[in-house]
Formats: structure tokens, C-alpha cells, sequence
């Protein structure tokens, strides 16, 4: 094998190494956006319960966000600052104990987590404004 053969090889491999590396952060990214979709959806749900004075459904809709974040949370550090996770994790733990407690102010942290949530895929994405 030539040494120009040889720099072919290597240089195609390269780049499918970094085609796969590329789609690999677009398919973690897109299964983040698909979980940002689902919580917020239940975050909605439980917004709405709180809106009708309805503490049971609303409990139970923050508990199951909760519950899926755990576990959600466990393949998110493995590419995501851990710092916004525990900050999505302080303020979905937040509602949930306002809500136990009754307490009307649980519509603030429910809401700052279902945004935090939905701006978490948006943070990886290759965009101008995340580059500067």
C-alpha cells in the first residue's frame, strides 16, 4: 500500500468517525427534546390542576415529572453540566413540596422548572448564539 493509499484511508475514517460523532449529538439532542416535550406537557397538566384548586392531580402530576427526571437524569450527565440538571432537580423537588404543603406559591417553581427543562436541549444545540 502507497502512503497516498494509506492518507485516503485514514482521512475517510476521520471523517466517518466525525460524521457518527455528529449524529450521535443530534439523535442525544432530539431524545432530549422529546423528553423536554414530555415533562413539560405533564407540567402543564399539573399548572392546569393547580388553576382549579385540584391539589390531588396536581401532586400526582409533579411526582411523576419528578420520577421520570431521576431517572432521565442519570443518561443526561453523562453529556449535560451537572449543575443544570441539579437545578432542574432543587426546583422540581421545590414544587413538589409546595404542592404537598398546599402552598399557592408552588406555581412559580413549576413553571421556572418546566422552563428550565425546555431550554435544556436548546443549550446543546449547534447554534450561532451558543457558539458567542
Amino acid at each position: 500500500m502507497t502512503r497516498r493509499r494509506a492518507s485516503d484511508w485514514i482521512f475517510c475514517t476521520l471523517w466517518l468517525i466525525t460524521a457518527l460523532g455528529v449524529a450521535g449529538v443530534y439523535g442525544l439532542i432530539g431524545a432530549q427534546a422529546a423528553l423536554a416535550r414530555d415533562l413539560a406537557g405533564r407540567l402543564d397538566r399539573g399548572h392546569a390542576a393547580l388553576a382549579e384548586g385540584d391539589w390531588t392531580a396536581a401532586q400526582e402530576a409533579v411526582a411523576q415529572v419528578r420520577d421520570q427526571w431521576e431517572q432521565a437524569r442519570r443518561w443526561l450527565a453523562l453529556h449535560t453540566e451537572h449543575d443544570l440538571l441539579q437545578q432542574i432537580a432543587e426546583t422540581l423537588l421545590e414544587a413538589e413540596t409546595l404542592v404537598r404543603a398546599r402552598d399557592p406559591a408552588a406555581l412559580s417553581p413549576l413553571l421556572l422548572a418546566r422552563e428550565r427543562i425546555l431550554n435544556l436541549p436548546e443549550r446543546d444545540r449547534l447554534l450561532l448564539r451558543n457558539l458567542f
